[in-house]
């Protein structure tokens, strides 16, 4: 059954989000060109949190996910690191739906 994790309205208001599980497990939602993708909260490389604040995870441009710590870019469609030493980021889930004004990942 899919777990709801997000309205459509907190992106729509912010670029990024950060979701805590349930279980513990820490993922963030960005939202890019109408685009959403969710990602384990978590840099590849030096396995802190990617944001800097709550809400934070993309660059100041909006268009890269960027790692807090020590600058990192990744493509908010596949997690795929663009420039620094890391590695891809891990996707939440596979499906990440929409419906009813949420989104939800599968679980």
């Amino acid at each position: 059954m899919p777990m709801r994790i997000a309205r459509l309205s907190q992106l729509e208001t912010q670029p990024s989000l950060g979701v805590t599980l349930p279980d513990g497990r820490r993922l963030f939602l960005v939202s890019v060109h109408g685009v959403v993708s969710a990602f384990v909260n978590r840099c590849p490389h030096q396995q802190v949190p990617l944001n800097w604040d709550d809400a934070s995870f993309l660059e100041a441009g909006g268009e890269l996910i960027q790692c807090g710590v020590h600058g990192a870019l990744f493509l908010p469609e596949t997690g795929e690191c663009v420039f620094g030493p890391a590695r891809a980021l891990s996707r939440a889930a596979a499906d990440l739906s929409r419906c009813r004004g949420q989104h939800s990942l599968g679980e």
